[in-house]
């Protein structure tokens, strides 16, 4: 044992002075945290858009009811609308930013107000009449010819048809299609209105029944912490054993008392180490810049002991397999960078396809990360010991699968 705790001290002295694996495995996931934790952790986003009213009167000043949809877009807090001069012809217009220097314009057309008050007096009219069949049963002859009469002596003047309210994108524009979901929802309030529905029959209530609401930095610090282990286990280890095999150490040790599963025990204890220190400071990093109140309690850290065994056992594996430091990598690389993709480290999987949600069921790192939010973020342990069981299993098969391919004989030659 004494000479595991020995090896181990001079595996941690060697990981301090390396840089490179001082980087990878602390100071990429920390800025990772930051990075991603503040993009996400902003308000509510606002998009641009231009506004241009061709319906105006010959004073030049907007119509009534042009007037009114302009309010309703300056009011929908997602929009960030600005005035396009109505002298500015976008009339079969190739480019509508090198136009306007604006990636979507709203086109309210001439003859916006006369055509809205014609078509909502139309579908009025519409709305009378299928009242009145709905309770002809409740109403007497004489008062259903006395309404038929009244509403066959109006007349809707003008246009009646639905006028069309334009939108103008550019192809790129990646947010067209957010913004013209809320342009939608701002002509439909306005729809309703002009036929005279304020309060809607039907409407939404959103009620949270469940878990807490996460915070950019809430839903991140777990997944960096397991992108940490991963990083550290599956990159750094590895091409820190093929460094030993080239410069010969791992020759030396090879021929000393040292048995190769106290080598294999001494990497493991070293990144369990790593692991636990290097989550409390990105906890005391996400404590002190977003306020997230996160603890580490014995089933967290011990979430993260059992991960850093069983990833950093698997880089033992790719070690034993490897020869070259930068092969190492690469190799340790592959089989991490994948693992994080697919596993919800950076994205939650409802934003990826059908088919990779499937694989990523069937992930470790995708169970590892979220029962780590659970109990250091939720304070649940749901879901929590059927993971530990499964890291577990994968630790043994994967410490197992690092004392038997590491050759240690091979070094004495």
């Amino acid at each position: 044992m004494n000479r595991v705790l020995t090896l181990t001290k001079t595996l941690l002295r060697d990981w301090v002075r390396n840089r490179e694996a001082v980087f990878f495995a602390l100071l990429f996931p920390l800025l990772l945290l930051i990075i991603f934790s503040t993009v996400f952790a902003g308000g509510p986003t606002e998009f641009e858009v231009g506004v241009q009213n061709n319906d105006v009167t010959s004073m030049g000043e907007p119509t009534e009811l042009s007037a009114t949809l302009i309010t309703a877009i300056e009011e929908t807090p997602a929009l960030e609308p600005h005035t396009v001069d109505s002298d500015t012809g976008l009339e079969g217009i190739e480019n509508v930013e090198e136009a306007t220097g604006h990636k979507r314009v709203v086109v309210i057309p001439d003859g916006f107000d006369a055509r809205v008050r014609s078509s909502s007096a139309r579908v009025r009219m519409a709305v009378i009449e299928d009242t009145v069949n709905r309770f002809q049963g409740d109403i007497s002859p004489g008062q259903q010819q006395d309404i038929q009469d009244a509403l066959g002596g109006f007349e809707t003047e003008g246009d009646a048809s639905p006028v069309s309210v334009v939108l103008l994108t550019v192809p790129d524009d990646e947010a067209a299609g957010a913004v013209g979901s809320i342009v939608d929802s701002v002509i439909a309030r306005f729809n309703d209105r002009s036929i005279g529905i304020e309060d809607p029959t039907v409407s939404k209530v959103t009620e949270q029944r469940g878990q807490q609401a996460l915070g950019a930095a809430d839903y991140f610090l777990p997944a960096f912490i397991v992108a940490m282990i991963l990083i550290n286990g599956l990159m750094t280890v590895p091409s820190a054993v093929a460094q030993f095999k080239r410069d010969g150490t791992l020759k030396r040790l090879a021929v000393s008392p040292l048995r190769k599963h106290e080598w294999v025990i001494a990497n493991v204890i070293q990144q369990s180490i790593l692991a636990v220190l290097l989550s409390l400071i990105m906890v005391g990093v996400a404590w002190a810049l977003f306020g997230v109140t996160a603890i580490p309690g014995p089933v967290a850290i011990g979430l993260v002991v059992i991960g850093a065994i069983g990833f950093s056992s698997l880089g033992m594996i790719v070690g034993a397999l490897i020869q070259t430091p930068g092969s190492a990598i690469s190799l340790g690389g592959a089989i991490a960078l994948p693992l994080m993709f697919i596993s919800g480290i950076f994205w939650e999987l409802d934003l990826m396809p059908a088919t990779l949600q499937t694989v990523a069921a069937y992930s470790p790192v995708t169970h590892f990360h979220r029962s780590l939010r659970e109990v250091m973020i939720l304070d649940s342990t749901a879901g929590v010991w059927t993971t530990a069981v499964l890291l577990l299993v994968l630790a043994f098969v994967f410490f197992a699968g690092a004392v038997f391919l590491t050759n240690w004989q091979s070094f004495e030659s």
